[in-house]
């Protein structure tokens, strides 16, 4: 007999996790749009003064709010990190979607041959590359930022890409594996009896098939990249390569920075997060939850 669901339990765990996750966006938004004065006071309503766009305008043209220009303001609450978001943001969206490329063009045709077809050490090199992550980071940060300054990309997206696309590759590979195993195998039967190659096969049958699975993965491996912290520190040169996770960690080590423009660079820093998100929710995810590929 089948159990029904309980609508209002579903509702309610929904609501929670729409709390734990976008509570803190929403908190970011509203701090970024109220003075200090009034964010600190618990006396005053947030809104009494309405909403302030100084920290932005501050962020994107350096001009100064006008409660620090005058005299007495402590000007050290206005840190010039916050200048940088905006070019790091441009930085961090290039070499994220660099590597989310990278990822599904490696990682797509090696996760389809894994799952497909046998060749002689498969197993052991699939081992290989799902136990790597398992390597802690600190542990590869010397040896990858000695290999990358013999070949001189210290300092460039090129090598901050390359390191990035490497980490989340055995991901990519792992999970898109699953899928290119659960299609039916009939499916590849019919193609090699058409006269179909591997390379056929994979680009006309399993791809089209495997879209929102793609989709969905690439967006993983976007993520993965965008918000990576160590080797974007340790890799990155001047504020014109240097990603938004350093440059935002710099203004959070900021002790005296004015609230307000800390939650101004997180709101900004997290924008093309969820502009990725929406525009690819309904074709990957909800594709991909529905069960777009049966077995």
């Amino acid at each position: 007999m089948k159990r029904r669901h309980n609508p209002i339990l579903t509702f309610l765990f929904a609501g929670l996790i729409l709390l734990f996750t976008g509570g803190p966006v929403v908190l970011s938004l509203i701090g970024s749009v109220v003075p200090d004065r009034i964010l600190l006071n618990s006396d005053a309503g947030l809104f009494d003064e309405g909403i302030n766009f100084e920290t932005y305008r501050y962020v994107f043209t350096g001009e100064l709010p006008a409660a620090y220009l005058t005299e007495g303001a402590n000007r050290a609450m206005i840190s010039d990190a916050a200048r940088q978001v905006p070019r790091s943001l441009w930085n961090s969206t290039v070499v994220a979607f660099a590597a989310m490329v990278l990822n599904l063009l490696l990682g797509a045709p090696a996760a389809f041959l894994f799952a497909r077809y046998a060749f002689p050490g498969k197993k052991i090199s699939f081992l290989f590359l799902i136990l790597s992550p398992l390597v802690p980071t600190v542990a590869l940060v010397t040896p990858i930022y000695m290999s990358l300054q013999a070949v001189g990309l210290v300092g460039t997206q090129l090598g901050i890409i390359l390191v990035h696309t490497a980490k989340a590759l055995p991901f990519t590979v792992l999970i898109l594996s699953v899928f290119f195993r659960k299609m039916p195998a009939e499916l590849f039967e019919a193609a090699m009896l058409d006269h179909c190659s591997r390379f056929q096969a994979f680009t006309r049958i399993a791809v089209p098939l495997a879209l929102p699975s793609i989709g969905a993965t690439g967006l993983f491996a976007f993520m993965l990249s965008y918000s990576e912290y160590m080797f974007s520190m340790v890799l990155s040169g001047d504020a014109e390569t240097r990603p938004v996770s350093v440059v935002m960690a710099a203004l959070a080590r900021n002790t005296d920075v004015s609230w307000s423009l800390l939650n101004t660079g997180i709101f900004i820093a997290i924008v093309p997060t969820l502009l990725l998100v929406a525009l690819i929710w309904r074709f990957a995810v909800e594709d991909l939850l529905g069960g777009s590929v049966k077995g």
